[in-house]
């Protein structure tokens, strides 16, 4: 294991090429005391929510749809379910299939050290604030001094999109996902300088927490992964280096290939964005700066201000580019910016022609989500530009310091009064009858399975779905049903002799449902409602009904446990080598 001390060694040490004297200084400040910062600014950025409650909003119910019968299932033993048997009334939901599975199994460890889903939910996000925070000043480290990446952890923290997920948008996964990319991005660096294999490991690491917290974010980072490297890149070992991050990419696949071997295998087998998309889930509406009036487009509207709000606490790093501060002559800085600009160019319809060519940011819906890479880069780049800006307030520039500290005062007062002060908030009473009815409620159309589309004829892909109306658990006409167990995977039926008929089972058709009878297999297929539906003999019968996994899924998993203990095996080397 990784002690406290080693840790702080490394997110504190510095690699890469000097830096300019005006940014290489690292002042007073200790390795301890800049970490407790970071944390302290981390865990402030939650402080409202652990005094005023979680933060509601239509999406949150969503997460807790997912998450509480996540949680019941590993309760049982079931540690990567496979099916959610208790939502839509009882009918089932494949969304555990597709919706990347890492938020959940942190809340579920939340819930089960704190006893409830109140407490945790609070617990875990300041956890999350403050890795974020660390991850920030991790990637900072890389190439300034710790006195200036300390600011990037604590600027991070209040970045206002960064806050807005977690108080306005109830953006949970993508929230948390901010973390990993964050430490990619440092370690990216690192194989850059450095190239070692604990570097390599640990971008492989980062890049399978990002798959496995949130997929759009995972899409948007990659490219952003990609831009970032090319620009680190230097020119005399760029092969080798560039071979690494392949290596580390290639890991990181493996380690989450548990996950998207399904999702690639099977998303043909839910509505997702359907025949009626949701016009707020068309990418080519969702473009900042795309609309400026909020009767057109509130989500719009709201992401337009958090971009401003964010570039004003990024304007005072403009002096970064002039030459007198030798600033821009540092490649980390410089890919620094190009990563910045680019992920604003990415958010607006001046790449709509890359969104075009490059089918799987289409599926990312918002491209307004590139305000997550614009909110990694910009605090980085802020903190890079304190010492120039201190230097001037010293002297004859001062008038001009505290302009650029306004603009970040700006950015800062209006990501309190506007996205927490305005935030609503549900007490621990309301959040849990908020709670109480989501285990069996309608999931939302996307995850239906495609035999089940009728129940979402004529609403938009993002829609609550209208399952069948079945009072009974089975049934079969002319035929006595009784069901002997039912479990969420398996269940076990005993029908009457009769006439040929089919058994209609309250669960939604999916590939994967199995129905045997002594040794024999029963056909199965959907019904006009989505049903499922087994063909059953004229004999008396007990029926057993499985959701089988096919192969793809034990290899899969086999691949990704190899990856992990792969990663584990190169930091267990490195510290041993390095106690040495």
């Amino acid at each position: 294991m990784i002690r406290a001390s080693q840790l702080s060694s490394l997110l504190s040490k510095p690699i890469g090429a000097p830096l300019p004297r005006s940014l290489s200084s690292e002042g007073s400040v200790s390795a301890r005391k800049a970490l407790l910062v970071v944390a302290a600014g981390g865990a402030l950025a939650l402080l409202p929510a652990l005094l005023f409650g979680v933060p509601s909003n239509p999406d949150l119910s969503n997460h807790y749809h997912f998450a509480l019968p996540f949680y019941d299932a590993i309760a049982a033993g079931n540690f990567h379910p496979g099916w959610f048997a208790s939502a839509n009334h009882g009918f089932g939901d494949p969304v555990v299939r597709f919706y990347p599975p890492a938020l959940y199994y942190l809340m579920a460890m939340a819930r089960a050290i704190t006893g409830n889903w109140y407490v945790g939910t609070l617990a875990l996000f300041s956890v999350i604030s403050v890795a974020g925070a660390f991850g920030a000043y991790f990637w900072a480290r890389s190439f300034l001094p710790r006195n200036t990446a300390m600011w990037a952890g604590v600027i991070y923290a209040f970045t206002p999109y960064h806050v807005a997920e977690f108080y306005q948008a109830a953006q949970l996964a993508e929230y948390a996902a901010g973390a990993s990319l964050l430490f990619a991005l440092g370690f990216t660096k690192r194989i850059s300088d450095q190239g070692r294999s604990r570097h390599v490991a640990g971008l492989a690491l980062a890049y399978a927490c990002l798959i496995l917290t949130h997929l759009p974010l995972a899409v948007m980072g990659s490219v952003s992964l990609l831009v970032y490297a090319l620009v680190c890149l230097k020119r005399e070992s760029w092969q080798t280096t560039f071979l690494k991050m392949g290596l580390a990419a290639g890991v990181g696949l493996a380690a989450s290939a548990f996950y998207w071997v399904t999702v690639v295998a099977e998303m043909r087998w839910i509505v997702a964005d359907g025949a009626q998309p949701d016009p707020m889930l068309d990418y080519s509406k969702n473009f900042i700066f795309s609309s400026f009036s909020p009767e057109s487009s509130l989500t719009i509207w709201w992401m337009n201000i958090l971009m401003l709000a964010t570039l004003a606490m990024f304007l005072p790093a403009l002096v970064l580019l002039k030459k007198s501060t030798s600033a821009l002559t540092d490649r980390s800085l410089k890919a620094g910016l190009v990563l910045l600009t680019f992920s604003v160019l990415m958010s607006t319809q001046l790449s709509k022609w890359a969104w075009i060519v490059i089918s799987p940011l289409q599926k990312t819906q918002h491209p307004f989500r590139w305000l997550a890479v614009t909110s990694a880069v910009a605090p980085i780049l802020m903190a890079a530009s304190i010492p120039y800006w201190r230097d001037r307030a010293k002297g004859n520039g001062r008038p001009l310091a505290l302009m650029a500290a306004g603009l970040v005062a700006i950015s800062v007062t209006f990501t309190v009064a506007q996205t927490i002060r305005d935030a609503s908030y549900l007490s621990r009473s309301n959040f849990e009858q908020m709670l109480s009815p989501l285990r069996e409620s309608p999931s939302i159309n996307q995850w239906l399975p495609i035999w089940a589309a009728s129940c979402a004829q004529g609403k938009p892909s993002y829609a609550k779905t209208t399952p069948p109306d079945s009072p009974v658990a089975a049934e079969a006409t002319g035929r006595s049903v009784a069901i002997i167990s039912w479990g969420s995977e398996q269940r076990e039926i005993s029908i009457s002799a009769g006439p040929a008929t089919d058994l209609r089972v309250r669960t939604f058709y999916y590939p994967h449902w199995v129905a045997t009878t002594e040794n024999a297999r029963l056909a199965t297929r959907p019904a006009e409602d989505g049903s499922l539906l087994i063909a059953l003999p004229e004999n008396a019968t007990s029926v057993s009904l499985g959701f089988q996994e096919p192969s793809r899924v034990r290899i899969s998993g086999i691949v990704s446990l190899f990856a992990w203990l792969l990663i584990g095996s190169i930091f267990l080397v490195e510290n041993k080598r390095a106690r040495r």
